[in-house]
């Protein structure tokens, strides 16, 4: 429908820019900063360009339509511009979603799968000619495929894409919306083991006996502090301060991109004195013995729980889900400030 006066005036500025449609490819433009101008779009030679009547209020809209229908007798059938190909907005997104992914091998995933799965269907297609249909098609071939995975993550990515364009103003619907909800389900993820809580005083005693230093005092200290275990292996001394018994794991090492502070206790300050011993000149926590200049890898850690005889029982990661599960059910600290100790995505 036409605009009207009142519907013009009413208009106020957004997060992003908008157009409000009159008639005859006539729309309102209305900026970030509030300003409002009269613009059209047309064709000349070929080439898709706007023209731009003047600004609102200094133009009414009465005024307006009369220069836009003098502009329309001197043009050839003005249009609206043509809408750019899927793969042309995949483009544009992918300049500004790239950027935001610090894990290298994740952004060569993101361009991947969406240059297997989607651009060979509907990369030459216009964005406002693009059907939920098709895309309905696409996601459920690779979940046919046995990726259920990753046709969720298609089924997001596509999403995401869509969600770039009608926030450019290339289209108005969405029909990527709720898109994953045609794939099967997620199978969710089997945990980690981990022994009950009651188990915990033989474990560590266990762990005690030992005899490689650097894997006993390790697997003691990601025990007391609940930590990743790339977080773990991954510390440098000059993280942690003595002075003030804490421990920051700067954010380029963090799950969540984030800078973590872990409380350290008398206990994890002594077995930190213990492994500053034996790793000498090393920049490492968990220094390895035997690869100099170099940590200890997850797998040593692994191992040695292997060979305390916990293979199937207990895993590094699972002294995470043994801390949950003891300060939940055996300790007054609020849940949310648990959570964020073990370094949790709030949901």
């Amino acid at each position: 429908m036409p605009l009207t006066a009142k519907q013009v005036a009413a208009a106020q500025p957004k997060d992003k820019a908008y157009k409000l449609a009159d008639a005859n490819q006539l729309y309102l433009y209305v900026a970030t900063s509030g300003a409002k101008s009269w613009r059209c779009n047309y064709s000349e030679s070929g080439k898709y360009k706007t023209k731009t009547f003047g600004r609102y209020p200094e133009m009414s809209l009465a005024d307006v339509r009369m220069e836009h229908a003098k502009f329309r007798d001197g043009q050839a059938a003005p249009v609206v511009a043509a809408s750019p190909f899927f793969e042309k907005v995949t483009a544009d997104w992918l300049k500004i979603k790239l950027p935001t992914l610090s894990n290298g091998k994740h952004q060569i995933q993101v361009v991947n799968t969406i240059d297997e799965y989607v651009l060979p269907y509907i990369g030459k297609k216009p964005i406002d000619q693009i059907r939920r249909a098709e895309l309905v098609d696409i996601v459920r071939k690779v979940g046919e495929l046995g990726l259920v995975e990753t046709a969720h993550r298609v089924a997001g990515r596509i999403s995401m894409i869509f969600d770039y364009a009608q926030d450019a103003g290339l289209i108005e619907a969405h029909p990527a919306s709720g898109l994953s909800r045609v794939i099967e389900a997620r199978k969710r993820k089997k945990p980690m083991p981990s022994i009950p809580p009651e188990e915990a005083g033989v474990l560590f005693s266990t762990i005690k006996t030992y005899d490689e230093k650097v894997s006993r005092l390790g697997l003691m200290l990601v025990a007391h502090t609940f930590v990743r275990v790339n977080e773990l292996i991954g510390a440098h001394w000059d993280e942690i301060n003595f002075a003030d018994s804490v421990w920051v794991i700067p954010e380029g090492r963090m799950k969540l991109r984030k800078p973590h502070v872990v409380p350290l206790s008398k206990q994890s300050i002594k077995l930190l004195k213990e492994l500053q011993i034996l790793a000498g000149d090393s920049k490492w926590v968990v220094s390895s013995p035997l690869r100099a200049g170099k940590p200890v890898s997850e797998n040593t850690l692994l191992f040695a729980l292997y060979r305390l005889g916990y293979r199937g029982r207990m895993t590094v990661h699972g002294f995470r889900a043994l801390a949950s599960t003891v300060l939940n059910e055996q300790s007054d600290f609020d849940r949310d400030a648990i959570e964020r100790q073990l370094s949790h995505k709030e949901t």
